[in-house]
């Protein structure tokens, strides 16, 4: 069973919130946000990857141009991953407040950021992924290889 009661609200399991998640990261890596935040919506608790999921949504809303709605979701984020971690959430809300006409709010969030001096201003920085799912079955890990 993939779900549990609690009270009258189904909770979804951890493994059926991560794939959501892994699904969500999936289709903001191919620019489709309506997809990522179809499969977040689904998520009625995420628990513990509530960071993940904010972030998610933010940058879901951050691609369709939504960038006041984008905000909260990304200040939420940032607030719950310990620094060094909040840096993608960080860099993204500084974005969001810059096109939402907010720019000391996004000078002061980008100052946040712990950047490297060198980099120049407006650089398009890759983002690793935070899910990585394995497709073949010999990339994963079995109990003999623990």
């Amino acid at each position: 069973m993939t779900t549990e009661n609690a009270g009258s609200e189904k909770v979804l399991s951890p493994q059926r919130v991560v794939r959501r998640l892994a699904a969500a990261e999936g289709y903001l890596e191919l620019e489709l946000p309506n997809y990522a935040l179809a499969e977040l919506n689904g998520l009625t608790d995420s628990g513990p990857f509530a960071p993940i999921a904010e972030l998610f949504r933010g940058e879901a809303l951050q691609a369709q141009e939504k960038y006041a709605d984008a905000i909260e979701p990304l200040h939420r984020a940032a607030q719950m991953f310990p620094a060094p971690f909040n840096q993608r959430a960080l860099l993204a809300l500084s974005n969001c407040y810059r096109h939402d006409g907010q720019i000391q709010l996004a000078d002061e969030t980008a100052a946040a950021l712990d950047m490297p001096d060198d980099v120049p201003v407006g650089t398009k920085l890759i983002i690793a992924p935070i899910f990585h799912i394995s497709k073949s079955v010999s990339g994963r890990i079995t109990e003999d290889q623990n």
